[in-house]
Formats: C-alpha cells, sequence, structure tokens
C-alpha cells in the first residue's frame, strides 16, 4: 500500500511523518467530503494508520484554507454552515 500522500499542493508527506490532524483530514476528505474518489481499501488503511499511531482518534475536521476545491466541494454538499462543517445536522469540524 502507500508509504506516503501528496498533498493538494504537491507535498509528499510519509504516513510515519503525518501530524495527526492531516491524518484527521484525511479521513474525513476520503470518507465524507469526497468518497466517491477512493475505495474501502484506502479507507481501511488510513484507519488502520489512524489506530496504529494515534489510538484510532480522529480529531475534528480542520480543511485546509488554501486546498479550494475542499471547500467548494464542501459547500457544494451543503457541509460548511458559516465556518463549521456539518454533516446531517452534525457538527464534525470548523473551517479556517
Amino acid at each position: 500500500m502507500i508509504h506516503a500522500w501528496k498533498t493538494f499542493d504537491n507535498r509528499v508527506v510519509t504516513m510515519e511523518a503525518m501530524t495527526h490532524q492531516h491524518m484527521s483530514n484525511i479521513h474525513y476528505y476520503i470518507n465524507i467530503t469526497c468518497p466517491e474518489f477512493y475505495d474501502n481499501e484506502l479507507r481501511e488503511y488510513i484507519t488502520g494508520w489512524l489506530v496504529r499511531r494515534f489510538a484510532g482518534v480522529i480529531l475534528p475536521y480542520r480543511p485546509v484554507s488554501e486546498f479550494k476545491f475542499e471547500k467548494d466541494t464542501l459547500i457544494s454538499k451543503g457541509y460548511l454552515k458559516d465556518k463549521d462543517v456539518v454533516v446531517k445536522g452534525r457538527k464534525i469540524g470548523h473551517y479556517g
């Protein structure tokens, strides 16, 4: 499987060096924001890394403001309410 993640701005971050927040954001992005682009194998892989490195704790979603596609997608799916990220009536994070 992958050993690094390529970010929206073309940086490559290894799974071992990735911050807890970054890995949590990937979890939300591939499971909630854009699940249509990712398969279950990758979702399970990221979850495994969250378990291995951070005891399975997923931090609240904190999308990066420079990632325009992410923001546009959150808006188009109705998930961005003011600066909160809300999915099915549940706040999962904060934008900005």
